[in-house]
């Protein structure tokens, strides 16, 4: 065999053993017991209810998108993170936070024979909010025929799994809040002479937090390759710290490439969430009493 026709053999032989080492190596990361995902996300809300603050009440009624509208500024993080074992067990903790800061002001002016004057108001809400979601998943039963058999891509196709889920959800607020008022009204008569100014600051800032523990359920359906719907719903409080929070959503996601050892995702869904807490009496007492609810969008990356 001519030195030529060895080297030829011997790279062949090479890239054998490197492809079976390859596939050998994707065996055994698809093998692993251990699942990760990592989910940012955009939560656009509607918000309605009513919250009190240091004996204040405040009706809310607004969504994402006036926010968006009327704020100086608005910070946001929301993500989504689970571990999963042999894909029974999950571990995950869920993130929303939002800092905003708006203002407003007012000038109204009046004249009256003898008498004139203006009003300028303004007001600045400075309001951060946290939301930290925490707990564990457990698969209870799955149901439905293995199509692993029927080619790449089917395994677990059309089985639907139900996980019953355990945790505990810490909501953090401060609420600052700046009223300016100054006002000027004269009086000319032919007898009197009068000016009155006014200037008045009024400062209103508060911050709670407090930790819901809640017990809840999760379905997972497997729809076709790479697509899922999951439906959740959770239900806590009980006194320990609001009287009641709920949690309710329902997720699509659709698989649409690989990269960098990454499956990822596009995920489309709905989600409501709802607290009544108290805390406090007098000029002190707190209350929240929200329903936000709307659309939400994401990536999902999973490894």
């Amino acid at each position: 065999m001519t030195p030529v026709k060895v080297l030829a053999a011997t790279a062949i032989v090479a890239m054998s053993l490197l492809a079976r080492q390859g596939a050998a190596q994707t065996a055994a990361a698809d093998s692993s017991p251990w699942s990760f995902t990592f989910a940012p996300y955009g939560w656009l809300t509607f918000i309605s209810g009513s919250q009190t603050v240091a004996g204040q009440t405040t009706a809310v009624n607004t969504n994402a998108f006036e926010m968006f509208a009327q704020s100086q500024s608005l910070i946001t993080f929301m993500a989504y993170a689970e571990a999963r074992y042999q894909d029974r067990l999950g571990l995950f903790v869920d993130v929303m936070y939002a800092n905003l800061t708006a203002g407003q002001s007012a000038t109204r002016g009046f004249f009256l024979p003898g008498i004139s004057g203006s009003a300028v108001s303004s007001v600045s809400v400075n309001y951060e909010t946290l939301t930290l979601q925490f707990g564990g998943a457990y698969e209870v039963v799955k149901v439905g025929p293995d199509r692993g058999g029927e080619g790449p891509g089917m395994a677990g196709v059309g089985q639907t799994a139900f996980d019953v889920t355990l945790g505990g959800r810490w909501w953090y607020q401060r609420v600052d809040m700046t009223l300016n008022f100054f006002g000027s009204v004269t009086v000319n008569t032919p007898n009197l002479q009068l000016s009155a100014n006014r200037s008045q600051v009024f400062a209103n800032s508060g911050s709670i937090g407090w930790v819901d523990p809640f017990i809840g359920f999760r379905v997972r359906h497997h729809l076709a390759p790479g697509q899922r719907i999951t439906l959740e719903a959770d239900m806590g409080g009980f006194g320990i710290g609001s009287r009641i929070s709920a949690e309710a959503q329902l997720a699509y996601s659709l698989e649409f490439g690989n990269a960098i050892g990454v499956n990822w995702a596009g995920v489309i869904g709905y989600r409501a969430l709802y607290v009544d807490y108290t805390q406090g009496s007098g000029s002190s007492f707190f209350q929240l009493n929200q329903l936000q609810h709307g659309p939400l969008i994401g990536v999902r990356g999973r490894f």
